[in-house]
C-alpha cells in the first residue's frame, strides 16, 4: 500500500494485514548442523503485536515462528541445517487476529559442509554462465556446465580450461581474482571464478555496429566491400571489420595476449595478415577472424605489412636494437621467407610495395623516404622532407608529401615532375586514387584535399576545423577505395572513421562516419513502434538507427559531454535526451531539430552541476521529466524536476532525494511519474493532483530498475539479485539470484520477460511467469560491461550497448 504525502487515512474497523515483512540472514554460509540466526522485521498498521513466521524453502520443510513481538520489532530465529547447498528464506507477519501480511523477498544463504580438520585443502567454486563445460588441471573441476566446486591442496595453482558446446562461443573469465592470466588460481583460501558462454554471434545477432577509441591504421578489402580498422588503446590492439556498404561491423578481431601492431589486405580476400607487438605474423580469416596461420617474424614489434601486389609475397617491417630497421619477405602460401632480409640505416615507420611490383618505398627516421628497386635490384634513392607517401596506379610515379608541398616523381629516375602548394601542414598523410589521377592530401589539423596529380588543380575541399584544437589529432591516415573514387581517412584523438565521396562537380566531399559511438554506448531505446532506435555515447551525440542498422542521423545538443538519459514519446517524432552537461533537450527527429531551447537541471548547490540521467517524456510529449545527480561534499546529491514542454514551466521539483534515483518513468497513461531510488523506495507523482506517494519496501543497494508494461510490476536489480515486486503494494512477486550485477534492466512488450546485463557483458533473458524464483538464458554478450538495453516493440529483437563501444540488436527467441 502507498503512503500518501497528503497525510495518512484513519484505520478502518476492520483488523487490516501487516504490512511486507524484511527478512535478514546474519550470515551468509552456515556449516551443516551448526544454528545460524535469521532475523524479520514488519509493521502493522494498528500497531498490534506481530508474530514472524520463517520459510526455509528447500533446506528444511518445517517453518520457524519467533516470539510475539511489538509491531515494527525485529524477531530472530536460529535453525540449523543438515544438507548442503544454496537455498533461500522469506518470512512473513502474523498478527493478534491472525492476519497474515505478505513475504518478504527471498534472500539466499548457503549451507556449507563441515570442513575437516584443517586437511590441508581449499575449495575453488565455479560458476559457468551459457552452454559449455569447465575442467582443470589438475584434476578436480570436471565436464563442469554449472555451479561447481573441487578441493585442492593449499597454494595448488589451478588451470582452467573453457569448452563451449557446439554453437556457443567462450566469452570471458569474470571475478577470477588477481592473478595476470585470469583462468591460472593459485589457491591460497577459498576461491570464485565465473566463466562465461554466448551463441556465436552469427547465429545470435541481427546487426552490429561499433566504435574505437584510437583507430590507427586502415586496410581495404580486394573489392572495397570491407574494411579493417586498427584500433590500438594502451597495450592492447584489436582489428575492426566494416562492411563499407551497410555501414555494419562483422567482425572484430583479437588474439588473446598479443596486441595486433599492423595489418594489410591483399588482392584476394583471404590475404588479411596482422603483425603483432611480440613479432609474429599472422594470416586471418576475415569472416570467423579465427588465425589461419602464425609465426615468429622479427624480434621486436611488427610495425608495417605491406603485399606484393601479385598476391604470393608480403613484407613485414621491424626495428633492431642496432638503431635501424629490417624488412622481410614472406611467402603468402607457407610463410617461409622467400628473399634476403633488407636492413636499413634508419628506423623504419611505414612501408609502401609499388602496383608494378619492382620497389619497395620505406618511410624511416629523420623525415626520410628510402625507395629500394626489388625487380631487378639497384641501390636505394633517398628523398628527403618526406611527411607522407603514395604510389601512382601504375607505380611509374610517387607522390611525397611535405609541409604546404605535394611533389610528384618519375619512379625510375626520381625526377621531380610536379610541385603543388596547398593548405596542408606538417604530418601530411596522402594517397593515390586508383581510378583517377587523383591525389588526397590531410593532415593532423583536420585539412582535406583532393586534387589532380598532374595539374594540381583541386578538385574537392573537405577540410574542416578540429573540435578541440588543443587536444585533437586530425587525420592520421587516408586510403582511396580499391575500385572507385571514395575513401577513408582516421582521426584518432577524438577517434572518427570517416568515409567520403568526392564531388567533383561541386568541388567538396560527403563524409558518412561509420563510428557509432567512441569509448561507450550508455543507453539505448527503440521508439515505441520499433522502426527507430536511438543510442548515446561517451562523445557526446545521440545516433539514430533504422529497424535494419542503418544510420538515419545524428542529434548533437550535448557539448561532447556523456548522454546518459533517452526518453521516446508514444509517436517517436520527439525524443528526449539529458547528459553530464546538465541539460534536458527534446528534438524533433524527423527534422533533426531542437522542438524548444534546452532546459537544464537544477543542481544541489550554487556553482555546481548535475549530471542528467534520466528522461522521461508523457507519451503526448508534451511533458518532460528528468532526473540526475550532484557530487557534493558530504557525497551524490539527487534531484528530480518537470517542465511542460511549450512553455517550459516547472511543475515539479525534489531538490534533494533521499537516494540517488535509478528509475524515471511515465505511466502509460501520462498521469503519474514513477521515480524509483537506489534504496529501495519508489515515489509515484501524480501529475494532476500533485499528490506525491510513496513506497518503501526495504530493499536497499538499487542499481536498476523496469516498469512493467501493465504498470503493475517493478523489476529492481540489486548487487547480486533480481526481484520483482507489486508496484501498488511493495509484495515480493517473483526474483532470482544472479552473482553479475546486472545493471540495465528492459521488459518485453507483452510483459512475460525480462531482459538485463551488466558486470561480464553477458546478456540475459527471464521468463517472469514462473511462480517465485526465475532463471536465466544467455542470449548474446558484450566484450565489456553493458550499459544500456532495449526491447524492439515486436519483442524479436533486443538491441543493447556497452563500455565495448559496441552497438548489438540480438534476436529474441
Amino acid at each position: 500500500m502507498f503512503v500518501s504525502s497528503c497525510g495518512r487515512s484513519p484505520a478502518s474497523s476492520d483488523s487490516r494485514p501487516p504490512g511486507p515483512a524484511r527478512v535478514e540472514v546474519l550470515a551468509e554460509q552456515f556449516t551443516v548442523g551448526e544454528a545460524g540466526a535469521f532475523r524479520c522485521t514488519a509493521e502493522d498498521p494498528e500497531g498490534d503485536a506481530l508474530t514472524y513466521v520463517f520459510d526455509w524453502g528447500r533446506a528444511d520443510p518445517t517453518p520457524g515462528v519467533s516470539a510475539r513481538l511489538p509491531s515494527g520489532a525485529p524477531g530472530e530465529v536460529s535453525r540449523a541445517f543438515q544438507a548442503v547447498g544454496d537455498y533461500e528464506v522469506r518470512c512473513r507477519a502474523v498478527d493478534v487476529h491472525s492476519r497474515v501480511g505478505a513475504w518478504s523477498e527471498p534472500v539466499a544463504f548457503t549451507v556449507e559442509p563441515a570442513p575437516p580438520l584443517d586437511d590441508g585443502k581449499r575449495t575453488l567454486f565455479v560458476e559457468v554462465f551459457g552452454a559449455g563445460r569447465v575442467t582443470s588441471t589438475p584434476e578436480g573441476v570436471s565436464d563442469c556446465a554449472g555451479p561447481c566446486m573441487a578441493r585442492f591442496d593449499v597454494g595448488t595453482e589451478v588451470t582452467l580450461q573453457a569448452e563451449p558446446a557446439e554453437g556457443w562461443r567462450f566469452t570471458g573469465w569474470m571475478r577470477c581474482g588477481p592473478e595476470q592470466l585470469p583462468h591460472v588460481i593459485r589457491v591460497e583460501q577459498d576461491r570464485r571464478c565465473g566463466v562465461g558462454f554466448a551463441p556465436k554471434l552469427e547465429h545470435s545477432a541481427l546487426w552490429r555496429q561499433s566504435g574505437a577509441r584510437n583507430p590507427s591504421a586502415v586496410a581495404w578489402g580486394p573489392d572495397g566491400v570491407l574494411l579493417a580498422v586498427l584500433d590500438r588503446v594502451g597495450g592492447e590492439g584489436s582489428l575492426r571489420i566494416w562492411n563499407a556498404q551497410l555501414g555494419h561491423v562483422s567482425q572484430v578481431i583479437r588474439m588473446e595476449g598479443s596486441d595486433i601492431r599492423a595489418v594489410a589486405w591483399g588482392p584476394r580476400r583471404e590475404d588479411l595478415v596482422a603483425g603483432f607487438e611480440d613479432g609474429q605474423l599472422a594470416r586471418i580469416d576475415p569472416d570467423t577472424g579465427a588465425p589461419v596461420q602464425r609465426w615468429r617474424a622479427h624480434s621486436g614489434p611488427v610495425l608495417g605489412v605491406a603485399w606484393n601486389p601479385d598476391g604470393n609475397e608480403f613484407a613485414s617491417i621491424g626495428n633492431l636494437g642496432t638503431g635501424g630497421g629490417e624488412v622481410r619477405f614472406w611467402s603468402a602460401d607457407t610463410g617461409t621467407e622467400r628473399r634476403e632480409p633488407l636492413l636499413t640505416e634508419y628506423p623504419i615507420h611505414q612501408i609502401h610495395w609499388s602496383p608494378d611490383a619492382r620497389r619497395i618505398a620505406l618511410e624511416v627516421q629523420g623525415e626520410m623516404v628510402e625507395i629500394h628497386p626489388l625487380a631487378p635490384a639497384g641501390p636505394l634513392y633517398r628523398q628527403s622532407n618526406a611527411h607522407g607517401f603514395a604510389w601512382s596506379p601504375d607505380g611509374a610515379r610517387y607522390a611525397v608529401g611535405s609541409y604546404r608541398y605535394v611533389r610528384v616523381y618519375e619512379a625510375v629516375t626520381h625526377e621531380q615532375q610536379a610541385a603543388w602548394t596547398g593548405p596542408w601542414g606538417l604530418s601530411a598523410r596522402l594517397d593515390w586514387s586508383r581510378t583517377k589521377d587523383w591525389l588526397v592530401v590531410v593532415d593532423g589539423l583536420r585539412s582535406l584535399t583532393v586534387l589532380e596529380a598532374d595539374t594540381g588543380t583541386v578538385v574537392a575541399d573537405g577540410s574542416e576545423p578540429p573540435p578541440k584544437p588543443l587536444t585533437a589529432s586530425g587525420y592520421g591516415a587516408v586510403r582511396f577505395h580499391p575500385v572507385d573514387n571514395t575513401f577513408v581517412a582516421l582521426e584518432s584523438e577524438p577517434g572518427a572513421v570517416s568515409v567520403f565521396q568526392v564531388d567533383a562537380e561541386h568541388a567538396r566531399v560527403r563524409r558518412t562516419e561509420l563510428l557509432a559511438h567512441l569509448r561507450a554506448v550508455n543507453v539505448t531505446a527503440w521508439s515505441p513502434a520499433g522502426d527507430r532506435l536511438a543510442s548515446a555515447g561517451s562523445e557526446g551525440k545521440v545516433r539514430l538507427w533504422s529497424d535494419s542498422g542503418l544510420a538515419l542521423r545524428a542529434l548533437d545538443g550535448h557539448g561532447g559531454r556523456d548522454v546518459r538519459a533517452l526518453g521516446w514519446s508514444e509517436e517517436g517524432t520527439r525524443l528526449a535526451t539529458g547528459g553530464d552537461d546538465g541539460r534536458l533537450c527534446v528534438w524533433d527527429v524527423n527534422a533533426g531539430t531542437r522542438v524548444r531551447t534546452p532546459v537544464e537541471l537544477t543542481p544541489w548547490s550554487h556553482g555546481q552541476q548535475s549530471r542528467v540521467e534520466h528522461a522521461a517524456l508523457t507519451p503526448d510529449g508534451r511533458t518532460l521529466a528528468g532526473a540526475g545527480t550532484t557530487l557534493s561534499p558530504t557525497g551524490m546529491k539527487g534531484t528530480v524536476q518537470v517542465w511542460d514542454v511549450g512553455s517550459g514551466t516547472e511543475l515539479l521539483r525534489i531538490p534533494e532525494t533521499p537516494s540517488p534515483v535509478v528509475e524515471l518513468e511515465w505511466t502509460p497513461d501520462g498521469a503519474s511519474l514513477l521515480i524509483v531510488y537506489s534504496h529501495g523506495a519508489w515515489n509515484l507523482w501524480h501529475r494532476a493532483s500533485g499528490v506525491l506517494r510513496s513506497m518503501e519496501p526495504g530493499l536497499t543497494g538499487i542499481v536498476a530498475a523496469a516498469l512493467s508494461p501493465d504498470r503493475t510490476r517493478l523489476a529492481l536489480s540489486s548487487s547480486e539479485r533480481l526481484a520483482v515486486l507489486d508496484l501498488s503494494t511493495g509484495a515480493f512477486v517473483a526474483g532470482a539470484s544472479t552473482w553479475l550485477i546486472q545493471l540495465a534492466l528492459a521488459w518485453s512488450p507483452d510483459g512475460t520477460r525480462l531482459a538485463s546485463g551488466g558486470e561480464g557483458g553477458l546478456l540475459f533473458t527471464w521468463d517472469v511467469r514462473e511462480e517465485g524464483a526465475f532463471r536465466p538464458t544467455v542470449i548474446g554478450a558484450h566484450e565489456r560491461t553493458v550499459l544500456g538495453i532495449s526491447w524492439r516493440g515486436d519483442g524479436k529483437v533486443i538491441t543493447t550497448g556497452g563500455w565495448d563501444a559496441e552497438l548489438f540488436s540480438w534476436f529474441v527467441r
